[in-house]
């Protein structure tokens, strides 16, 4: 081979070789861009002097998970009830004020809870006024309750409070008809039910009060409801005591307390007599929302009997069994305890019940 085809070997060969080693290094600089991402669950933990430490959680360990609205996987069927629009929790700012000097820790719980139904009325020309017929049960379903605890620097609890609730599972509503059809009248007899003289501070209100659909009539008519919704809807606080074994003047009284005579914020904005759902920190966002007064007049009666009125096992409507989660006895001072954060709240509603009972003679 001639020297000339040597040295074209050789130089091709360097080429070669150059090429191959700026290939390699443009490989390497593009694997050093390559980046992993790993989504860790982190437990977070806070520790005695407050100071927080990020631990990942293994695969043996259980992660408590916090529902939110976009994680709820069951269709809300029930639009009539808005449960809460309340905003979400914000750990960041919570884990920032845990780890501030003041000593100050606040923890978020989560648990289910049963979500009552709602119940619809409808008129009906076939049944006669006063009479009610249950036309569809209803059915529970489930929330999730996201509750926020508060503890000082010695681990003693000095606040807590529920702060959201999101719908899991929806509920159905129940279906009652309501008579609108004319009695014949009746021969006179004499006037059934409790007279005002009988009324007591210490009486059970998981019993009904025996008034008729005309002396609640009476009773809920009044200058001081200047929106006509306590005259209007007086005939769901009798028809609650047929259906649930309570004493109506006592709910309607508490609506009264709350509402302000049905003048509050709520009341005319939510059709939410007894401010139901809300809470401390939030009250109007908090409060449930109800096509009607008589699905709010409707519900927080069967929470009265189900979680306040009656020891747990009892049985109460619709062949249910009490809860008695918040008992402590059937009177208004044994409410108070579990029901209202005002120590005075007793003694408020039952200044409205003496009045409502005294109209009725």
């Amino acid at each position: 081979m001639k020297s000339k085809e040597k040295n074209i070997i050789k130089i091709f060969l360097v080429i070669l070789s150059l090429i191959a080693i700026i290939v390699m290094l443009i490989y390497i600089q593009k694997a050093e861009k390559v980046t992993y991402a790993y989504e860790d669950i982190e437990n977070i933990t806070i520790n005695q002097e407050n100071e927080l430490t990020r631990e990942s959680i293994n695969q043996n360990e259980t992660a408590i998970q916090i529902f939110t609205q976009a994680e709820v996987t069951d269709e809300i069927t029930n639009k009539n009830l808005k449960i809460s629009n309340a905003e979400k929790i914000n750990l960041d700012e919570i884990i920032e004020k845990n780890t501030q000097s003041s000593g100050y820790r606040e923890e978020i719980y989560v648990h289910q809870e049963e979500l009552e139904y709602i119940t619809k009325y409808r008129n009906n020309d076939n049944i006669y006024i006063g009479i009610t017929e249950i036309a569809q049960e209803g059915r529970n379903g489930v929330q999730a309750i996201t509750t926020k605890k508060v503890f000082d620097r010695n681990g003693k609890l000095i606040k807590e409070e529920q702060v959201s609730a999101v719908v899991v599972k929806s509920s159905i509503n129940k279906v009652i008809d309501i008579g609108t059809k004319v009695k014949p009248k009746p021969k006179p007899k004499v006037q059934e039910g409790i007279t005002s003289g009988s009324l007591d501070f210490n009486m059970a209100l998981n019993k009904p009060s025996g008034f008729t659909l005309e002396q609640f009539t009476k009773a809920l008519t009044d200058t001081k409801d200047k929106n006509k919704i306590f005259e209007k809807n007086a005939k769901y606080f009798y028809y609650i005591e047929k259906q649930y074994n309570i004493n109506g003047m006592f709910v309607a009284a508490v609506g009264i307390h709350e509402s302000a005579w049905g003048t509050s914020k709520i009341a005319l904005n939510k059709n939410n007599l007894f401010g139901y759902g809300a809470y401390d920190s939030n009250p109007y966002n908090g409060a449930y929302t109800f096509d009607d007064y008589a699905e709010a007049i409707d519900l927080v009666s069967r929470v009265f009997v189900k979680f306040y009125l009656n020891p747990k096992g009892t049985i109460i409507y619709d062949g249910q069994t009490a809860n008695g989660k918040y008992y402590s006895g059937n009177t208004l001072s044994s409410v108070n305890k579990r029901y209202a954060t005002d120590k005075n709240w007793a003694n408020g509603v039952y200044t409205h019940m003496q009045y409502l009972y005294s109209k009725i003679k």
